[in-house]
């Protein structure tokens, strides 16, 4: 039987559609931060870009001898690289602290999000959580345990019709309980029914908390590394931000 590392689950984690709906609004807007900062300092360094490169050129001037020509070519094009090279290493290190507390900040939501979506890991999960503690649970679970198929066949359509939750939750775990062959339904099938669209909304909002987080850290080593463009990739966690939130 597989096991659970309960030293790799955390605590103080509030498990809500509040909490769920803050972190994925956080993160849209740290993410948006961590954008606008990566685009900022590409457009600086494509500036630079344009002043040295005029720079160069103008190291090489109307020369007309070949010979000549070619060595300053090849001085200037060598001062160019060398020039990017520094003040791209100045933008690292002037924006460093900045891009390190966004990418921290992601990763605490990120963390966070995944901690919560282990909890909240399918529609059966999330029907369980309901009405926790509840004595009418409590009670619905021992007139239930009890009662026969068409009964409990009855009771899942009324909780359906009804959109009574907490029947649909007690009559999951009564299902569950029963050894295979004797289940009148299978309980993952109810709580599909019940939860289904909740439990896409809630994965949709956690799974873009991830990717704002995965993209953002994927385009901050790409601005280090002096990739063309790292917004391409950043891109793509504000389209699911945006579509987990619609």
């Amino acid at each position: 039987m597989p096991t659970i590392d309960f030293a790799t689950v955390p605590s103080g984690v509030i498990i809500s559609d509040e909490r769920i709906n803050f972190l994925n609004a956080r993160a849209a807007e740290t993410h948006a931060a961590f954008t606008r900062r990566i685009q900022s300092l590409m457009e600086k360094f494509a500036e630079a870009r344009d002043n040295y490169s005029r720079e160069a050129d103008s190291l090489v001037g109307d020369e007309t001898d070949p010979a000549t020509r070619a060595t300053a070519k090849q001085f200037a094009r060598r001062r160019l690289l060398t020039q990017l090279s520094k003040y791209r290493q100045a933008l690292i290190e002037a924006s460093a602290k900045d891009r390190s507390a966004m990418l921290a900040q992601l990763k605490a939501f990120a963390d966070e999000a995944q901690a919560t979506g282990a909890v909240l890991a399918s529609p059966a999960a999330m029907l369980g959580r309901v009405a926790l503690g509840d004595p009418r649970k409590t009670q619905l679970i021992e007139q239930l345990t009890g009662a026969g198929p068409m009964e409990l066949e009855t009771a899942a359509r009324t909780a359906i019709m009804s959109g009574d939750l907490v029947l649909a939750s007690a009559l999951a775990l009564v299902v569950d309980r029963k050894p295979r062959d004797a289940r009148p339904f299978r309980a993952g099938d109810l709580a599909l029914r019940v939860m289904g669209d909740q439990f896409k909304d809630v994965s949709d909002k956690l799974h873009a908390v991830l990717m704002a987080y995965k993209t953002a850290q994927a385009a901050d080593l790409e601005f280090i590394r002096g990739k063309p463009d790292p917004i391409t990739n950043i891109s793509l966690a504000l389209g699911g931000l945006a579509e987990a939130q619609t």
